[in-house]
C-alpha cells in the first residue's frame, strides 16, 4: 500500500483533467469577467477621484486668508526667480557671444564659465578643421585672415565649400 501511495505521488495528476478527458477554457467569459472587474475598479478609482477632490476644496476653504497669500507668494516668488536665472542666462549668453564672435544660440551652459568654455571648445574644433581661429577668441590676432575674406569665418567655409 505504501509503496502504492508513493507511486501515485510520483505521477502527477492533472487537475483540470479528470477521467482523462481535456476540459477546453471558456475564453469569452474569461474576458467578459476581466472586463466586468475592469470597471468596477474604474468605477473605484472615479470616485476616488471625487472623493480627492472634494477633500482639496474643503482643505482650500479652511485656509486662512492669511494660508492663501502666502501659498500665492511662494507660487509667485518661484516664478521670479526661474525669470531672474532665465534674464542672467540670457545676458551670460550675450556676453559670451560678443566675446567669442559667436552666435548666441551656439552657446550653452549653466554659467558663465562653462559658456566661456564652451566656446573655447568650439573655437578650437573651429581652429581644427579649418586652420583659423574665431576673432574675438585667444590667438586670433596671430593667424591674419584670408586675403579677399569677409571676416565672416562661417559665410567663407560655406562658400569655399559649395
Amino acid at each position: 500500500m505504501v509503496e502504492e501511495a508513493n507511486n501515485n505521488a510520483d505521477q502527477p495528476q492533472d487537475a483540470g483533467e479528470p477521467h482523462g478527458e481535456p476540459q477546453s477554457t471558456d475564453w469569452e467569459a474569461k474576458y467578459r469577467e476581466t472586463v466586468s472587474h475592469s470597471r468596477e475598479w474604474e468605477k473605484r478609482a472615479k470616485d476616488n477621484k471625487a472623493a480627492a477632490d472634494e477633500l482639496q476644496q474643503l482643505k482650500e476653504s479652511q485656509m486662512s486668508e492669511a494660508q492663501k497669500a502666502e501659498a500665492r507668494t511662494a507660487r509667485l516668488q518661484k516664478e521670479l526667480d526661474a525669470l531672474k536665472a532665465e534674464k542672467q542666462t540670457a545676458e551670460w549668453r550675450a556676453q559670451v557671444a560678443e566675446e567669442s564672435q559667436l552666435p548666441a544660440s551656439l552657446i550653452v551652459g549653466d554659467s558663465l564659465e562653462a559658456m566661456q568654455a564652451h566656446a573655447k571648445a568650439v573655437n578650437e574644433y573651429v581652429a581644427s578643421k579649418t586652420g583659423r581661429r574665431l576673432p574675438g577668441m585667444p590667438n586670433a590676432a596671430s593667424q591674419p585672415a584670408a586675403a579677399g575674406s569677409s571676416g565672416d569665418w562661417l559665410r567663407d567655409q560655406f562658400l569655399r565649400n559649395h
